[in-house]
């Protein structure tokens, strides 16, 4: 009586998970996929992002670490150009765009930080960018794409 029917099959135990998750793997919450088509739909459909973060923006300047005006913004990769986008006031979702370069014409230098990462994004047409991005997941990959895509 105990033994399976073709009607009731026996009940497959499910393969065991690892424990520690893959850490090239993006948690996604549908918070970051409305960001994702947002920015998708600005950027515009030809030009798929590769990766997207958030990070404090600001021009350099004379006395920058104290000065320097500093907006929370997003900023994306595509597979030729990094792309910004200023975030709207009361609702941060990602509003107009900022700023656009092309990858093959810009330098990024890296400095590591205890509580995350500085680039500096410059370029022969305009004064040097500085994107503050935490240590997050996001904000890593993010970095790691963007030094590697660009050239020193």
């Amino acid at each position: 009586m105990d033994q399976p029917t073709p009607d009731r099959p026996a009940a497959v135990a499910p393969p065991e998970s690892e424990s520690t998750p893959d850490p090239t793997v993006i948690p996604v919450s549908a918070r970051d996929e409305r960001t994702t088509s947002r920015l998708q739909a600005l950027v515009g459909p030809e030009e798929p992002i590769v990766v997207w973060a958030r990070g404090w923006v600001s021009r350099e300047s004379r006395l920058h670490r104290l000065l320097a005006a500093r907006t929370f913004d997003f900023a994306a990769m595509t597979d030729h150009d990094l792309v910004m986008f200023s975030t709207g006031f009361f609702t941060r979702r990602p509003r107009r765009r900022v700023y656009t370069s092309s990858l093959e014409r810009i330098r990024v230098a890296d400095d590591h930080r205890p509580r995350g990462r500085r680039l500096r994004i410059s370029s022969r047409a305009h004064r040097p960018l500085w994107i503050e991005l935490n240590a997050g997941q996001r904000a890593t990959a993010f970095a790691d794409a963007l030094v590697t895509r660009v050239e020193p």
